[in-house]
């Protein structure tokens, strides 16, 4: 509950700033809400997210990186790199805990079909960057969006998150095929 109130303490404080984004992605089993904050200074963002599954547990998670085009040309590929902690509850298992992951993703622009690209993200946290009863974090995804506004995307992907806990149980918060939409104000 605190950290649910530190998340909405945050949107709040953040709600003035410009090139944010909204981020909804479901599927039958699980549904993740994350806010990406673009900070106006530099290439830093910010994002607070959570991820449930109705069966497994839970993700929160907050993550900081530097983004920014890793090539040149009129449809770039952009690039991020940087972190990501929270904490991870694996509902069944009884177990929790809090990982550092590094990671990033790479995007991709088609330049003959401006409003398509391609998105692979990865984080991943191995034991030595876990604590508590995690062992190990991974989260990776993989989508096709299509820009149906110049400030709204639909995607379709595949989503895998997991942790692993030191009681030998694991935990598969998502692991499957993902819709969702992406809005930046």
């Amino acid at each position: 509950m605190k950290f649910t109130a530190g998340i909405m303490l945050g949107l709040l404080l953040c709600g003035a700033a410009s090139a944010d984004e909204l981020d909804l992605s479901f599927n039958s089993d699980a549904v993740r809400f994350e806010y990406v904050h673009a900070f106006s200074q530099n290439d830093l963002q910010a994002s607070f997210g959570l991820l449930s599954n109705s069966d497994d547990g839970w993700v929160a998670a907050g993550s900081l990186y530097i983004s920014g085009l890793a090539s040149d040309g009129a449809n770039p590929l952009q690039a991020a790199l940087g972190g990501r902690t929270g904490w991870v509850n694996g509902d069944d298992s009884g177990q929790d805990g809090l990982p550092l992951a590094l990671g990033g993703y790479l995007q991709y622009t088609f330049p003959r079909l401006s409003r398509v690209s391609l998105r692979g993200e990865a984080w991943f946290a191995p034991d030595a960057l876990c604590a508590g009863d995690l062992d190990k974090y991974q989260d990776y995804s993989l989508r096709l969006a299509f820009s149906l506004l110049e400030q709204a995307d639909l995607y379709v992907g595949m989503r895998y998150v997991r942790g692993d806990f030191s009681n030998g149980s694991q935990a598969d918060f998502d692991d499957g095929a993902i819709i969702g939409i992406n809005i930046k104000f």
